[in-house]
């Protein structure tokens, strides 16, 4: 039985994902892979630039990344046997490991020791949300786990090394990649049958997380994962074939470390994503669904202008991206752009404000009064008569005519369609918003599973 899942590509940025080992026989680290230093007060530097992760870096300082070695045994028992690094993101990294129990494949998910940490004060919220999508009830009434939102299999505290700390681990299935991989590998929109099916499969893994009293906060591709149909021999012949590596030594400030190079699985077809499931994953920055107090959430072009106007935010919140993300999905390019608007003088926050005028519904009427009193930083933004300081000429731009133009392949009655679902997520009012389960019922996902 083939469990697995996800991998991101490997990156060369600080604060990625986490992986070292300490070496007494390895190749002396060159002079431009030390990354740290000590300045004229005595300060200790920095240098981010590692190969990978930044390893080596205390958790007590917001790093900490799991050092993991190829043959550790992990878990209850020593379960699990670590034999690659998938990838890694700000906060952990993700290893492929062989379930000695179950004869099969698993992703195991590491948190920095920083995160950890966050975890064991209550602030970090992610293992909860795991095992409120897995929890299954004897009440014949009560949903499973959905194929479409992230499982979660086993978790279990590693034991760190070094100033790494512990790491709370999640173990989960093994995916194929997220959308993002998929995108990058494309230079034209997806097929539109496929891009259908993934908007449909992302709603239901919203509804489903929304039914356990979840709110996602961060979704874009990065965090839409889709499965594999590689099996366990499948996947024992890619080790082989493409063994598992390690970049060159580096010195840290906990000694010499040689950082497990990302090797995710191999990139699918078009044929392959047209017939894939797909899965909404990476429950790190989930809360609790109800009304919470001004706290940003969402990459900008995503973010709902509650979240701008430090208003209160819940579900509608998760709403609001979904809709970006269709255009995205269909047209393959952001429907609003998060940067400085020349014309009108506008900063980058009022320009998206400005777009959200232009791009939602004439029927809305824009911004009302009491909504724009409930938002604490209307008042930057906005006059008493709720129009922009700046006065930039507003006007309805169709979203229609936006995704005509932005890909002319998509039959008119399509792009009809997909506007009217859009409409229903980019509602200024976010109680005006249609929830995950009524846009289920919409006629533009019909027959996106076929």
């Amino acid at each position: 039985m083939l469990r697995a899942i996800f991998f991101r590509q490997p990156h060369r940025i600080a604060r990625t994902c986490a992986k070292f080992r300490y070496m007494s026989s390895s190749p002396e680290p060159t002079t431009r892979n030390q990354h740290f230093s000590v300045d004229a007060e005595g300060k200790t530097v920095v240098d981010l630039s590692f190969a990978s992760e930044a390893l080596g870096l205390p958790a007590a300082d917001g790093y900490g990344w799991a050092q993991l070695e190829f043959g550790d045994s992990v878990g209850d028992d020593q379960r699990y046997t670590i034999l690659r690094k998938l990838g890694c993101g700000m906060h952990s990294s993700t290893w492929l490991a062989r379930d000695e129990v179950g004869n099969g494949f698993v992703a195991i998910k590491a948190l920095t020791g920083h995160m950890t940490g966050m975890n064991e004060k209550g602030v970090y919220w992610e293992a909860e949300a795991l095992r409120l999508l897995s929890f299954r009830s004897q009440d014949p009434s009560f949903k499973p786990s959905s194929p479409h939102c992230v499982r979660l299999l086993d978790e279990f505290i590693l034991p760190g090394r070094g100033s790494a700390g512990s790491h709370m681990c999640f173990v989960m299935p093994v995916y194929g990649g997220d959308v993002k991989a998929l995108v990058a590998s494309r230079k034209t929109p997806f097929e539109l049958p496929t891009a259908k099916r993934i908007s449909l499969h992302l709603l239901r893994g919203i509804a489903f997380a929304h039914e356990r009293g979840i709110v996602h906060t961060d979704l874009k591709h990065d965090n839409i994962f889709f499965t594999t149909e590689l099996e366990t021999t499948d996947i024992e012949r890619w080790l082989k074939e493409d063994p598992s590596r390690r970049h060159e030594p580096e010195l840290s400030q906990d000694g010499i470390i040689k950082a497990a190079v990302s090797q995710p699985l191999p990139k699918i077809s078009d044929e392959l994503a047209r017939r894939a499931t797909y899965v909404l994953s990476d429950f790190g920055c989930g809360l609790p669904s109800n009304l919470h107090d001004d706290r940003t959430i969402t990459t900008p072009p995503l973010r709902a202008p509650e979240s701008f106007l430090g208003g209160k935010w819940d579900a509608p919140a998760d709403i609001w991206a979904f809709g970006c993300l269709v255009f995205e999905l269909v047209v393959n390019g952001t429907l609003f752009k998060y940067r400085v608007n020349e014309k009108w003088k506008l900063t980058a926050i009022e320009n998206m404000l400005y777009q959200m005028l232009l791009f939602s519904n004439s029927n809305d009427g824009g911004f009302q009064p009491e909504q724009l009193a409930a938002w604490p930083l209307a008042g930057q933004y906005f006059n008493s008569s709720c129009e922009l300081e700046k006065e930039p000429t507003v006007f309805h731009w169709p979203l229609e005519d936006i995704i005509s133009k932005r890909n002319n392949a998509i039959p008119s009655a399509d792009v009809v369609a997909i506007a009217k679902l859009m409409y229903q997520c980019l509602r200024l009012n976010p109680a005006d918003r249609a929830t995950a389960e009524e846009l289920l019922q919409d006629p533009w996902l019909e027959g996106a599973d076929a």
